[in-house]
């Protein structure tokens, strides 16, 4: 980081030297956006990003010569997001240049720029991410605000299976998964009903592996809760998602209900686990997540339509669902 703690350099530091002999190899000048690097998923490429909430820039270096010369994949151009991993000379791209959630896109290593479309970008699909292994890759995002992980094959852009899981709401995303050659992801999840857990999805089955999951001290007996899944109708007409968790034995269409909902910054509340929730729900009430505009949960649009009417969009989402 810089004097005013901005990170806008890559160095380079060889281990057993002192720090004051790290080379430089990238700097940012603009000091709007903010620089990091990484590995690409057969660790044969440095990967540096520059960019800010709204623009992109990567540059590839190769990994066994880090002070050779940078490749840029393609300029920047303002409002345009782009993240890059390559697997055996191809580029694979996540971008918005197209479709405002997202599209991914190939391009041939020694035409870095050249993007041929892999994923279409979709209304319904926001696609959030996507992670290269040897024998497929895999996408993320939320299909009607709901978590989604995809496995797919390199040789068919339309063979895709998405993993299952059993609730109604849910978070449900990959987690550590280092190596490039595997056979079994790592996942976690959580749901308003379930602790977080940490599963192993064998690819070739289809089976999920529960490694460990949080401990609740006082007790905790998930069997005695359900979650459900609606959606309201706000005053202009627009499908609002809500995430609901109540007790089984909550006499149905009765008793209180516990409302919240945020809606700003593009940020998706999760329908996560929370012990403090318990006393709430335990006494009768019914907890329930209002997924409003301002959010990103139904894609970048459904966070543009807050943030163009904040005042409007999510205070109607909100008193609407109430």
């Amino acid at each position: 980081a810089n004097e005013n703690w901005r990170v806008d350099n890559v160095r380079l530091h060889r281990l057993g030297t002192d720090v004051s002999e790290d080379v430089e190899i990238f700097r940012e000048e603009d000091e709007g956006l903010r620089v990091g690097a990484g590995l690409s998923a057969q660790e044969d490429w440095l990967v540096i990003g520059t960019g800010d909430n709204e623009t992109s820039e990567v540059w590839l270096v190769p990994a066994d010569n880090p002070t050779g010369e940078q490749t840029l994949v393609k300029a920047r151009k303002k409002g345009v997001e782009y993240d890059v991993d390559v697997r055996d000379n191809t580029l694979f791209i996540h971008t918005n240049d197209d479709h405002i959630n997202f599209r991914m896109a190939t391009a041939p290593l020694a035409n870095p720029g050249e993007w041929t479309t892999l994923i279409e970008g979709s209304d319904d699909f926001y696609l959030t991410d996507f992670e290269l292994f040897k024998d497929f890759y895999v996408t993320e995002g939320r299909l009607a605000g709901l978590d989604q992980v995809q496995l797919r094959a390199y040789d068919d852009a339309d063979d895709m299976t998405p993993i299952r899981f059993p609730e109604a709401s849910f978070v449900a995303g990959l987690s550590n998964n280092p190596e490039y050659d595997m056979q079994k992801l790592r996942l976690s999840y959580q749901s308003m009903v379930t602790p977080g857990s940490v599963y192993d999805y064998d690819v070739k089955t289809g089976a999920l592996e529960l490694l460990k999951q949080q401990e609740i001290p006082s007790g905790y007996d998930a069997t005695q809760y359900k979650t459900e899944r609606l959606t309201i109708t706000a005053r202009d007409g627009t499908q609002v998602p809500v995430s609901v968790v109540m007790r089984k034995d909550r006499p149905a269409g009765a008793g209180p209900l516990h409302l919240y909902a945020y809606g700003a910054y593009g940020y998706a509340v999760p329908p996560g686990f929370s012990t403090s929730r318990l006393s709430l729900v335990d006494r009768g009430y019914a907890y329930a997540i209002a997924h409003i505009r301002g959010g990103d949960d139904l894609g970048r649009r459904w966070y543009l339509q807050g943030k163009l009417n904040e005042r409007t969009n999510t205070f109607e989402d909100f008193v609407d669902v109430a």
